[in-house]
């Protein structure tokens, strides 16, 4: 009987000597010498373990900070997991008061001559910056890094806001071993909880209920003449609702071609404020609506902004002198703002100084620069109201709230349609929006207290035309022009990438990925005529785009504008998937056949679409006397799809790729 007991206690000791501590600074030798994650060999780092615990802390001087400790271990498998070891922490500050980073601690583990080593985070390697008026940042970078490190860190948020509990994520682009939550809120504040339901992995919150007590003792002075002092004790007492996830082996975000935003997938907790009841107060509700949202946000902000136009006017009645239909007078202004004001970098759809002070010091944020561009047009009698809406880096409002949108633009209705303007990007063109405002639909704000969505997807075609002149040579060699001529969004992301690079440079990114090739005399036009189709010419030589097999020379019809590789390489999708704009892409390849050579195969002409034509493709090939003409139309209506269309759309791509990749077969005669 004995031994049966001291054998269940070296079984017991055994099975806890080998369990994860978790216990900050309470790393071992197996976390540091793992080499790949059991269950995501493809996984350059890992979450160990994440702890996140949020919880109301009074003091009878100050009363209550609402506080989050937030505590994580690391592993870094490869280089790939690097990133990892450099983080953030985001907190926020608004008149005067300001959120608080403490305690923060980290250190970096590793395993050197079979000893584990630690490396401590030190204060020159930890940095502060304000991104905004509002939001704050701690970075640090973790030292002694190297693949197989073992990083940990803890900190906690303290913070005066005590209605807003920030979002707590709960899911990663690398997979979280073990995730443990927390949230206690006093029973005088009514939250509800929200997930994103947009995210693939769900999770189970136990609640309950706990008590909350403090005492504190203090002298309390009595009496005039005679004075005397006798000690009390303050009491607070009142129940906490408790909130807490308990999960293992959370998957981590995958990231997949043409996905709109990839954190807009992620599992998320959110955390809405419906009401409070303190003691011996009323309810006081806070639930809204999108409509008291929107009009909330008109009366404080807005309102003022767009009825103020003393400091513009002589100069706008100036700009519209000459009498211009309603189209011409957008257009105007429009150009106007932009050139007046320089965006600072800041988004915001509240003014960051004024639309008045922006205007004199010709720079201002988001809010300044588009409720600017607004006031403007309505000044000129043009219907003109301000939407705001999310930035793809800042999600999608998953229930009504005020910091649900950080960013606005301007709508402007015309005879010819309706458009959505921002200022501040230099490269837009009328009716155009950057990249980081087309996130699905924001929210219009009318002057009478109305408000509705609208969409920020692009809904007209960009163009693409690519012309290649081309002569082969017997031996293989290429020659010829290119031109290429972009409209819309197609321009806009040229300009956005290459107006600033000088002619070397940008030859270098032409001639990358297409073989062993050189490119010379290139000519550009309307770089920066917005509105206008963009054109760009070049020559060029390149030796290796034809394959010579004996007297037979093989070539791709479309050369290397061909698309040769399927986007859409997982056998399943999990996220819809997105293509940033209706698009349409004509390529065509004129060849002169070298001499003594004919053609011995020409592949076949072919159509095809996809989901009821909301995606088309064809190529034709024609031969006439010693010249081929190879043409191909991508013509993309429809720019959001389902997961359950992946299995097609991949096959769909998968086609394009042997059409533009099947040889012409030419032979010598």
């Amino acid at each position: 009987m004995k031994f049966l007991i001291f054998s269940f206690c070296i079984l017991l000791c055994s099975l806890q000597s080998h369990a994860q501590d978790f216990k900050f600074g309470h790393v071992s030798k197996e976390e540091v010498m793992e080499k790949v994650h059991p269950k995501d060999e493809e996984a350059g780092a890992a979450v160990l373990y994440r702890k996140v615990s949020t919880y109301y802390e009074y003091n009878g001087n100050s009363g209550f900070t609402l506080v989050t400790d937030v505590h994580e271990r690391i592993k870094i498998y490869n280089k790939d997991g690097f990133e990892w070891a450099n983080q953030e922490i985001v907190y926020y500050q608004n008149s005067g008061d300001k959120e608080k980073i403490s305690g923060l601690k980290a250190y970096t583990y590793n395993l050197i001559e079979g000893k584990l080593e630690e490396e401590k985070l030190r204060k020159e390697n930890i940095f502060e910056e304000e991104i905004n008026k509002y939001r704050l940042k701690t970075k640090f970078a973790m030292p002694a890094v190297t693949e197989g490190s073992v990083i940990e860190y803890e900190y906690s948020i303290r913070s005066p806001f005590l209605t807003s509990i920030d979002d707590i994520t709960l899911q990663y682009t690398i997979p979280i071993n073990k995730l443990e939550v927390s949230v206690k809120v006093p029973e005088f504040l009514g939250y509800k909880k929200h997930f994103n339901p947009k995210a693939a992995v769900l999770f189970q919150i136990k609640e309950g209920r706990e008590p909350f007590r403090y005492s504190r003792t203090y002298n309390e002075r009595s009496g005039q003449k005679v004075v005397t002092y006798s000690s009390k004790t303050a009491n607070v007492e009142y129940m906490q609702n408790l909130y807490e996830i308990n999960a293992d082996d959370i998957p981590s975000l995958k990231t997949e071609p043409h996905v709109d935003y990839l954190q807009n997938y992620a599992a998320v907790l959110k955390w809405e404020l419906q009401y409070t009841k303190f003691p011996r107060s009323s309810i006081e509700n806070f639930s809204q609506t999108w409509e008291g949202v929107a009009k909330s946000i008109y009366d404080d902000t807005f309102s003022k902004e767009l009825n103020r136009d003393g400091f513009f006017k002589d100069e706008i009645d100036k700009l519209l002198a000459g009498g211009q239909d309603n189209y011409s007078k957008a257009l105007l202004i429009y150009s106007f703002v932009k050139e007046r004001l320089k965006w600072n970098g800041y988004v915001g759809f509240i003014p960051e100084n004024g639309t008045k002070s922006a205007y004199k010091d010709g720079a201002g944020n988001i809010g300044d620069i588009n409720l600017l561009l607004t006031a403007i047009l309505k000044y000129a009698g043009l219907k003109a109201d301000p939407v705001l809406l999310s930035t793809q880096d800042n999600g999608i409002p998953i229930y009504p709230t005020r910091e649900g949108f950080n960013y606005v633009v301007s709508l402007v209705e015309l005879p010819g349609g309706s458009f959505l303007l921002d200022a501040s990007d230099m490269y837009a063109n009328f009716g155009e929006l950057p990249k980081r405002a087309r996130n699905w639909q924001g929210r219009v704000l009318r002057e009478d207290g109305t408000s509705g969505w609208v969409s920020l997807m692009p809904a007209s075609q960009s163009e693409e035309q690519l012309n290649l002149n081309i002569t082969v040579m017997a031996d293989g060699t290429l020659k010829g022009k290119n031109i290429s001529l972009f409209s819309g969004l197609f321009a806009k992301e040229y300009r956005d990438s290459y107006l600033d690079l000088n002619s070397d440079d940008y030859v270098q990114i032409l001639e990358k990925n297409k073989g062993n090739i050189k490119i010379e005399n290139l000519e550009k036009e309307n770089e920066k005529e917005l509105g206008e189709k963009l054109k760009e010419v070049y020559e060029f030589e390149l030796s290796d785009a034809a394959e010579l097999i004996g007297d037979k020379i093989l070539l791709k019809p479309l050369l290397f504008t061909a698309m040769d590789e399927n986007p859409f390489k997982a056998d399943d999708r999990i996220y819809p998937i997105f293509f940033d704009y209706p698009s349409k892409q004509v390529k065509v390849v004129n060849i002169l056949l070298p001499e003594g050579f004919a053609v011995e195969t020409l592949p076949e002409p072919s159509i095809t679409t996809f989901n009821n034509g909301a995606c088309n493709y064809r190529i034709t090939m024609v031969q006439n006397g010693n010249f081929l003409r190879i043409e191909s139309v991508f013509d993309l209506k429809t720019i959001i799809y389902n997961p359950q269309d992946y299995t097609n759309l991949k096959k769909f791509f998968s086609y394009i790729v042997e059409k533009e990749t099947e040889p012409i077969v030419l032979t010598k005669v």
